[in-house]
């Protein structure tokens, strides 16, 4: 299967037609854009079904015999993603093949859960999972999404290079708010929230190895690696898109990560590497 096929999950193609799809539908209403994403779906054969519930704050995503719950307005570019078929995507997002997954039995950190896409398909094998998302709105999603899993371990806080408060800033967009200012979308709030080192978590919580560690933060990636101390996870997923002040902590990382002895791969904005323990 060719790399661009795997992730994001359907050909070259048929992602540039969603592309020309969403410039014309991005001033559209929110229902009118459900409605014409859900004919899309319906009618191209490497898209996914899915279907959609308006309620007053909360949009649902019937998709695959399950129902994945957002906070309102959604995000134009998580469209493209349920397109994909949404727990699909992100599980191929944060895995290269022959190289970097999660696996039975993992202890799996997902940092910048949002609604739980990633932990939908990690808890599935994971013997536990701790999911972090501070944002009200987007932890009820989470909360509701991930209910029922014995295994999954919700954690209303931020993470950072240390345990204290910090003021969160709110974006129109749900994806976008991040302890710096967001990259896309008005600031409209800025309310405090606690945060915690993954170090401090871990002591509490008796946590002695992180088997995975999926790593998106809207700019404060480093911090948060800075904040595991001594821990070394056996492998790493980190989203080093450009959104720190416009830059990307790619190199850093890279430094970091190869002083610390992980082998690295890349593959886009995702910079994948495990160490052997």
């Amino acid at each position: 299967m060719p790399e661009d096929f795997y992730f994001p999950a359907a050909p070259a193609d048929s992602m540039a037609l969603e592309w020309r799809f969403r410039e014309i539908v991005k001033h559209l209403s929110e229902t009118e854009r459900c409605k014409l994403y859900e004919i899309l779906a319906a009618m191209h054969s490497y898209f996914h079904r899915v279907d959609f519930t308006l309620e007053e704050t909360v949009l649902l995503a019937h998709q695959e015999g399950q129902t994945i719950a957002f906070p309102r307005p959604l995000p134009i570019v998580k469209f493209s993603h349920l397109l994909c078929g949404y727990e699909h995507w992100l599980e191929r997002k944060y895995s290269l093949p022959g190289f970097l997954t999660v696996e039975d039995n993992d202890v799996v950190i997902d940092c910048g859960a949002y609604v739980g896409g990633f932990s939908l398909s990690a808890s599935k094998r994971a013997r536990s999972l701790h999911a972090f998302e501070p944002e009200t709105e987007n932890f009820a999603c989470l909360t509701a999404n991930l209910s029922g899993r014995q295994n999954v371990i919700l954690n209303q806080v931020g993470l950072y290079s240390a345990s204290q408060t910090m003021d969160l800033n709110i974006s129109r967009s749900g994806v976008e708010h991040s302890l710096l200012t967001p990259d896309d979308g008005e600031v409209i709030e800025r309310r405090p929230i606690e945060v915690i080192s993954l170090k401090d978590y871990c002591i509490a919580n008796k946590i002695s190895v992180i088997d995975f560690l999926k790593l998106e933060a809207e700019g404060v990636e480093l911090e948060i690696f800075e904040g595991l101390g001594h821990l070394r996870p056996r492998k790493i997923a980190i989203d080093v898109s450009p959104e720190r002040e416009g830059k990307s902590p790619a190199n850093d990382f890279l430094r970091q990560l190869g002083q610390l002895g992980y082998e690295i791969r890349q593959r886009g904005h995702v910079m994948f590497a495990k160490h052997a323990l």
